[in-house]
């Protein structure tokens, strides 16, 4: 599943990159027009230290990205084995992948993200998100603030 990337993260660490394995769900933030702070949960899935994500054309979202493609996105450890108290923020920028061959892969890698258990509906799904209005977004981490609440407290216990 060979996906271009960009520059990957600087200090991607193992906690980061785990997160990045076991979750496929993300809190995206943005900046609107005006300057406030927008956020929504997306589904995504993790190629090569770069996020993948979808929306759809047209969407304020989409617009705000296009007009200036710094976001940042946080990942929870929150209903996977690493437990709640894991997470990482990671800054950087988004681009919309246009070439047709890599989208129709990323949606391929995607749908089998979401949908890990079911081959067929994942195919389906695959399918069916692969349309011109359905973009994929690719978030290009360029900064990792990961935080893990148990090594914190282990570290504290120690003093």
């Amino acid at each position: 599943r060979h996906l271009p990337h960009r520059n990957q993260a600087r200090a991607m660490n193992d906690l980061a990159r785990e997160l990045l394995r076991a979750q496929n769900e993300c809190t995206l933030c943005w900046s609107a027009r005006d300057g406030r702070a927008v956020a929504t949960i997306v589904s995504f899935v993790e190629l090569e230290g770069a996020l993948w994500m979808t929306a759809l054309e047209g969407t304020a979202r989409v617009q705000a990205l296009r007009r200036d493609p710094r976001a940042t996105v946080v990942v929870t450890g929150k209903g996977t084995h690493l437990g709640a108290g894991r997470c990482v923020s990671l800054q950087g920028r988004c681009h919309f992948e246009a070439d047709p061959e890599v989208r129709s892969r990323f949606f391929t890698a995607f749908a089998h993200a979401v949908l890990p258990h079911s081959e067929k509906g994942a195919t389906a799904m695959a399918r069916s998100m692969d349309t011109p209005a359905n973009l994929a977004i690719v978030f290009q981490p360029r900064k990792v603030i990961p935080y893990d609440s148990a090594a914190r407290m282990a570290r504290a216990d120690s003093l």
